[in-house]
């Protein structure tokens, strides 16, 4: 099973083949010009691999929640692909792939700005078993429900913007462990696509969608 995966959920953009020997990634951080680099990363990814598109058993795609712009460029390009193939594909949780880099309890938390970020808290376990505890969410960082006793790492670019914030959350029962500079990769999202694919769910690619989250913003740029 050969995979490839991208995430363009951030201000990083990530690509990766996954293949029966290992995972080989190429990731920057570009801030904006997803739709540039992308196409170049993929190409230069498979180049370097021996590899190209006649190899690739499945696609996947971090859905989001993230930019905008760049989740629309990620799903579409990976859309696009997919069709051209008559390949499977899989949409993967972005703060899903965060998260899943630990293990124990994670909370993914990604910049939304306007004084948000987008969250999601998950049980992280061995052989990529990443449980959604709740649901994913956009609110102010003090709006975010935490257990009451948990050890709970934060990691995302909303710890980076807001550590302070979380790190009032901590109290005696319940400890916070922050990882800076964390954004979510395409080689996670190939390894948990994988995971999806054993388990029968994918994404007719016809339908393949982002994941935005903040309703009101989203519907005005589709009726755009």
């Amino acid at each position: 099973m050969n995979i490839l995966a991208l995430d363009s959920s951030t201000e990083a953009c990530s690509v990766a083949l996954l293949t029966d020997q290992n995972v080989s990634e190429k990731f920057a951080i570009i801030g904006r010009g997803h739709a540039e680099h992308l196409l170049p990363m993929i190409e230069n990814l498979l180049d370097e691999n021996g590899a190209t598109l006649e190899d690739i058993d499945l696609f996947a795609y971090g859905a989001g929640p993230g930019s905008f712009t760049g989740l629309r460029i990620g799903a579409a390009m990976m859309q696009g692909l997919a069709l051209a193939r008559e390949c499977k594909l899989v949409a993967v949780s972005s703060l899903a792939a965060l998260a899943s880099r630990w293990r124990g309890q994670v909370l993914s938390v990604i910049d939304a700005r306007m004084e948000q970020v987008y969250s999601g808290l998950y049980r992280v376990g061995d052989n990529l078993q990443t449980e959604l505890l709740g649901e994913v969410a956009v609110s102010s960082p003090e709006e975010i429900h935490l257990p009451e006793e948990a050890k709970i790492i934060v990691a995302g670019s909303g710890w980076d913007r807001y550590k302070d914030q979380f790190c009032q959350m901590q109290t005696e029962k319940r400890k916070i462990t922050g990882v800076a500079g964390q954004y979510p990769h395409a080689a996670d999202v190939a390894r948990l696509a994988l995971h999806e694919f054993v388990q029968g769910k994918v994404t007719d690619p016809a339908e393949a969608l982002p994941q935005y989250i903040r309703n009101k913003v989203a519907k005005k740029m589709i009726e755009i």
